[in-house]
């Protein structure tokens, strides 16, 4: 959903955080729409998927003394400022040696912060789109974090979902890769909430040059199992951020691991209609759930952090 809030926000366009009457946009959840990776993915009227994209990485500076490499420096800017100005990730006490899982892990801002704000962290993350997992290999090692199995930080070119694929398409915008998808459905329900001609142009803008690539899509507790028995005492901070996938991502996960989850923070748009669902399941798994607005969001298509926790790992706004 940062599809078009990163341009809004960027040309000062950005609604406040007031938001309407809830509506749900969908019926049913649109990622079931696509469940077959041999089916050709739903293209954004207008715009024409191709077999490649090219976008020449480039070395900038997102914030005083802070560089990386990026595909679309826009994008990067506005995720910049979410996690490092922000702080919408800073909403719990961690331990100061935090497991953390970082689904949708992008260029490796969010991998960055929290291996800077806890030096013993331990992260594991994935990011199926392959232009953007190399830009995070890229990035990490711009910054001296070890990458690999056995160390700090282990990353996965993959999707994270319900069940084992061996393929699935892969939506790729690269004027928005934050915004690659499963569910390019859900873009053509964003054009239609947003009601100035010229926020739609802007969605245009982002889509053009969209690309379809097979990636694989893994289940979460399959790595989980990977750290063998007593090697994973606890999951610290899980965090989903995959454009309309949340709900298979969590469904992936075995009920030996959830026990494991003292915080979550999943990023979640109303148009998908995942927002109740996904609640639903934590509080089945034995969270206290909260919904927090996006200070982002567009009041025609709001998009929300779901925020869980277990009594023993409150959240707070500290940052």
């Amino acid at each position: 959903m940062r599809y078009v809030a990163c341009h809004l926000y960027s040309h000062g366009l950005m609604q406040s955080r007031h938001l309407g009457p809830f509506r749900s946009y969908s019926s049913t959840h649109l990622h079931r729409q696509h469940p077959l990776p041999s089916m050709p993915s739903e293209s954004l009227p207008g715009v024409a998927c191709t077999k490649t994209a090219t976008a020449e990485p480039q070395l900038i500076e997102l914030g005083p003394g802070f560089s990386v490499y990026v595909g679309a420096e826009r994008d990067a800017r506005f995720i910049y400022k979410e996690i490092y100005e922000d702080h919408c990730y800073d909403m719990a006490t961690l331990p100061p040696d935090p497991f953390i899982i970082d689904a949708g892990a992008n260029i490796g801002l969010f991998s960055l912060y929290f291996k800077t704000k806890y030096p013993a962290a331990r992260i594991l993350a994935f990011e199926p789109a392959p232009q953007i997992f190399d830009l995070y290999r890229r990035n990490l090692a711009l910054h001296d974090v070890p990458l690999g199995q056995g160390q700090d930080v282990e990353a996965h070119a993959c999707a994270l979902g319900a069940e084992r694929e061996t393929s699935r398409w892969l939506t790729y915008f690269p004027n928005a890769p934050g915004n690659s998808t499963f569910v390019p459905g859900e873009k053509e329900l964003l054009r239609r909430a947003l009601p100035a001609e010229h926020h739609q142009r802007m969605i245009d803008r982002s889509s053009a040059g969209a690309t379809r690539v097979g990636v694989p899509v893994e289940r979460l507790s399959r790595f989980l199992d990977g750290y063998g028995p007593g090697g994973l005492g606890r999951i610290d901070l899980l965090k989903v951020d995959v454009e309309s996938w949340e709900l298979d991502v969590l469904l992936g996960i075995d009920d030996r691991h959830w026990g494991m989850v003292r915080n979550a923070a999943v990023e979640v748009s109303e148009l998908s209609g995942l927002c109740h669902d996904v609640e639903a399941l934590l509080r089945e798994k034995g969270f206290a759930v909260e919904r927090e607005l996006a200070a982002w969001s567009y009041e025609t298509a709001p998009t929300y952090t779901i925020l869980a926790r277990r009594e023993e790992g409150l959240f707070s706004n500290e940052s």
